[in-house]
């Protein structure tokens, strides 16, 4: 089984976390689950989100398989993105992991590490201009749901995630595997990545 590795930081945005790996949960390969969730901060401690949910987390030194990294939007970002500690920890954890997927402001996270630099990525469209001027170097794409640009998944706002973990379940397992996910969730899976809803 792969692990899902999700980087938290106080004031991350919930549903940027939870309904894309609820999504992840859900893949099946021959009946038995592809991926374990596991949640991960600089602290190793009890981390809330923006609605005050908590959730512990453990050390980074912790995480045993570099399969995917999930890094989640959220209000934080905006003072986050100029800590050079933490970008310089996102930029190797990055860097190890096979796959990363950013959702919503996480992407800007990301595209603060250098590694998206000249590649195609997204974001909250409410956040455009900020996130877009954060990190020049990107190729941003405002008409987009989510990108890929080689193992990096980037998506826009909020539930946008659960369509580009939906996404990256269609390219590693199959679109029949994201229909029968979204249909479980009872979720209007919206499969256009480049669809822009606003």
């Amino acid at each position: 089984m792969k692990a899902v590795n999700v980087l938290l930081y106080d004031g991350f945005t919930e549903v940027n976390a939870l309904e894309p790996t609820e999504a992840l949960s859900r893949a099946l390969d021959d009946g038995r689950k592809c991926y374990e969730i596991e949640y991960f901060s600089a602290t190793g401690e009890l981390v809330g989100g923006s609605t005050n949910a908590k959730i512990w987390t453990r050390k980074l030194d912790e995480i045993a398989k570099f399969d995917i990294l999930l890094v989640p939007g959220g209000f934080a970002v905006r003072e986050l993105a100029h800590e050079s500690e933490f970008i310089a920890i996102l930029g190797e954890l990055a860097g190890r992991h096979d796959h990363v997927i950013a959702v919503c402001t996480g992407s800007v996270l990301l595209a603060k590490t250098g590694l998206l630099d000249g590649m195609e990525a997204t974001s909250n469209k409410l956040s455009w201009q900020w996130a877009t001027s954060e990190a020049p170097g990107v190729r941003w794409v405002r008409a987009a749901r989510w990108c890929v640009s080689g193992k990096f998944y980037t998506s826009s706002g909020v539930s946008a995630g659960i369509d580009a973990a939906l996404g990256f379940v269609a390219d590693t397992h199959g679109r029949d595997e994201a229909q029968r996910i979204a249909r479980a969730m009872e979720y209007v899976y919206n499969s256009d990545k480049n669809a822009e809803l606003f």
